[in-house]
């Protein structure tokens, strides 16, 4: 799902369209679970911060939203993050940092995120 290796894309940033299915596979599981929320927490790589702050020096946050690979799965949870421009997520880019007309678009969403569990570590925070 991560764009990881495409050249035109920062590391870590995945296509707007999987953030859009991942979060409505999140409200789909909740809207037809019949149990508890199973993940405990997310590991989010450091490389994900430093490329949000590298594309985005006048973010004033990230917002966090919960996708599902699978949306009858929980086990798939994912964190889809976007960053934030006076309280506006800005999921879209231009490359050149124009904006203009015939722009090419990039994604400006990430998710390098691993759900615990299946992915748990231990100690204090995790028991």
């Amino acid at each position: 799902m991560s764009t990881e290796n495409d050249p035109n894309n920062p590391e870590g940033s995945i296509p707007v369209n999987d953030a859009v299915t991942l979060t409505a596979n999140w409200r789909t599981f909740l809207a037809n679970a019949n149990q508890e929320f199973a993940t405990r927490a997310f590991l989010i790589p450091i490389i994900t911060f430093k490329n949000i702050l590298l594309h985005n020096p006048d973010a004033d946050g990230v917002r966090a939203y919960i996708g599902l690979e699978d949306p009858n799965d929980a086990t798939t949870a994912k964190l889809v993050l976007v960053p934030v421009v006076n309280g506006e997520d800005i999921p879209i880019l231009y490359k050149d940092g124009s904006g203009g007309p015939g722009t090419e678009l990039q994604s400006n969403i990430f998710d390098f995120s691993k759900a615990c569990p299946p992915v748990c570590p231990t100690g204090l925070l995790s028991e």
